[in-house]
């Protein structure tokens, strides 16, 4: 027994949806569940009980959002099967809703430890300088750990000082750098042949001379925060948080923010704005009419 048409529907992930690599390979997770779902119950592909999977996911060791990431997987995998006419109704699914959390963000004070613990590289003055290059694109852009994997060395507009990054659906965007990005990767490009294959096109190279893994990344930032005596490790999705909440407490407006974090939709965007109760209060007693603090305008 298999699932009808899998591989197809994956196929079709990337050309009709215009999906990543990383959006195919999460379907075929979550419906490698699903199939061990079905033979494991011996329910059927399409007439099953949805509290079952939901059980059966929960023993898995799934949480809320990766069980409701899995249903909508399963809504697209159906709809495509009707499309083919393989199935005549698609299964009503329900996602459960789960309470969004606050993403966790790094300080001022920390970026600062950050930055000098990932320039310890017992000597290596070519490695420092990547490593300082990295970070800072991650922080400064708020780009996503694949966006920075797959630039290229021609995405780089150092006179301009922009960044040309694609994201989701090979959907591309212009990013500005700040000056302290466009520094540190002004530094990095006057040493990178050192580092680098001579035929690599990519922007940035892992310590073997080529186009770095999402795992690099990952690595690199474990190694740094343990360096920096951080409890708990800093992933490129912390950084990009970051970039993002303290651009909001700055007063920068949510679609710019959405332009720069590359968002296809404004409500995923809007999470941002639950600050906490501390950054409310003082902005209440600062600027409410009722507050006594401000000073009244002469009459």
């Amino acid at each position: 027994m298999e699932l009808p048409s899998l591989s197809d529907f994956l196929s079709s992930v990337m050309v009709e949806g215009s999906g990543s690599k990383n959006t195919q390979a999460s379907y075929a997770r979550d419906l490698e569940v699903f199939y061990d779902f079905v033979i494991t119950t011996r329910s059927e592909v399409v007439n099953f009980s949805q509290l079952k999977l939901q059980n059966f996911c929960t023993k898995r060791g799934l949480g809320r959002r990766s069980q409701a990431r899995m249903i909508s997987t399963l809504r697209s995998y159906f709809r495509y099967l009707q499309r083919q006419g393989i199935i005549k109704d698609i299964p009503k699914l329900e996602i459960t809703q789960h309470t969004r959390t606050l993403p966790e963000t790094l300080s001022e004070a920390e970026i600062d430890v950050l930055l000098k613990a990932c320039q310890r590289t017992d000597g290596n003055e070519y490695r420092a300088i990547r490593n300082k290059a990295v970070l800072v694109i991650l922080y400064a852009t708020g780009c996503r750990v694949t966006e920075l994997c797959t630039l290229d060395l021609m995405d780089a507009q150092l006179d301009m000082r922009l960044l040309k990054i694609t994201g989701k659906g090979s959907k591309q965007r212009l990013v500005p750098l700040i000056s302290t990005a466009a520094d540190a990767l002004k530094d990095y490009l006057e040493i990178r042949m050192h580092l680098s294959a001579p035929t690599e096109k990519s922007l940035i190279v892992n310590d073997r001379g080529h186009r770095p893994s999402r795992i690099d990344i990952f690595r690199w930032l474990k190694r740094w925060s343990l360096d920096a005596g951080f409890s708990k490790n800093v992933s490129p999705h912390k950084l990009r948080h970051t970039c993002a909440t303290q651009l909001l407490k700055e007063g920068v407006d949510l679609r710019t923010i959405q332009t720069l974090l590359g968002h296809a939709s404004i409500a995923t965007t809007e999470i941002y704005t639950k600050i906490d109760s501390g950054d409310l209060k003082d902005a209440v007693s600062q600027f409410h009419p009722l507050s006594g603090v401000r000073p009244q305008k002469d009459v």
